[in-house]
């Protein structure tokens, strides 16, 4: 072999060899921005569904409220005061009640879902998570009595009974359904109504004075908002003092 053929391999081979090294590089690079991209999208869904849930935040504290002032009512008011004011409106104070059970129920609902492909990271999340689970177990517990006793599936199946999705610029929107669309279902579907038993139950217990899961639920209710709402933004219309039954 003459030196010149020598070179020529050699180039040969080096040119080859420059090719395949520069299409290892490339595959590489491809794969590394591939899994980069992949990491940044797992990173901008998790922050999205984390936002997501901090949406929920308002009509959540919102709902929270409007349950617990009705609460309040009942506990102060007392059974017989109550049913009087709404007498005119047939079984308004029993359906509006159930109704407001529902509403929070529909929004802890989407907030769950909302979070659901969150990382878990942030610590006001965390924090709220807790108080939700506060009142969960309040509603849940059964030792005072079997009123207003709603147990941690049927809390999630009146929930999802009520919530909805819209997608909004490729976004997925939280909607809880509202009271007249509650009303119809109400009246019209009779295994929706059943779901609202405890409902009927624990006005039953209120008739004969009964009002200490009524009061706990309260309390609960109030230590979500404060963690919610810490400057009443949205609840500032509403008396939060929680319910201390010594003092009723």
């Amino acid at each position: 072999m003459t030196i010149d053929t020598a070179l020529t391999a050699l180039a040969i081979v080096l040119s080859v060899a420059s090719v395949a090294l520069s299409g290892w590089f490339s595959i590489r690079t491809a794969r590394l921005n591939r899994q980069l991209e992949d990491e940044r999208d797992e990173r901008l869904e998790a922050q999205s569904a984390l936002k997501a849930a901090e949406r929920v935040y308002e009509p959540l504290a919102q709902a929270a409220a409007e349950l617990q002032s009705r609460i309040f009512n009942i506990v102060e008011t007392g059974w017989v005061p109550l049913m009087k004011r709404y007498e005119s409106h047939g079984d308004y104070a029993l359906v509006s009640t159930a109704f407001l059970f529902a509403h929070y129920f529909g929004w802890i609902e989407a907030r769950r879902q909302a979070v659901l492909s969150s990382s878990g990271e942030g610590g006001r999340d965390i924090s709220v998570q807790k108080l939700i689970d506060g009142v969960l177990k309040t509603l849940r517990r059964s030792e005072d009595s079997e009123g207003f006793l709603f147990f941690t599936t049927e809390q999630r199946a009146i929930g999802e009974l009520m919530c909805e999705w819209e997608i909004v610029s490729k976004q997925r929107i939280p909607k809880v359904k509202g009271y007249a669309a509650f009303v119809r279902m109400y009246r019209e579907d009779e295994a929706f109504r059943a779901w609202f038993t405890p409902v009927h139950e624990g006005m039953g217990l209120v008739s004969k004075g009964d009002v200490r899961r009524l009061a706990d639920i309260q309390r609960a209710l109030v230590a979500l908002i404060d963690e919610l709402d810490p400057k009443r933004k949205y609840t500032a219309g509403y008396d939060l003092q929680p319910i201390h039954l010594d003092g009723l």
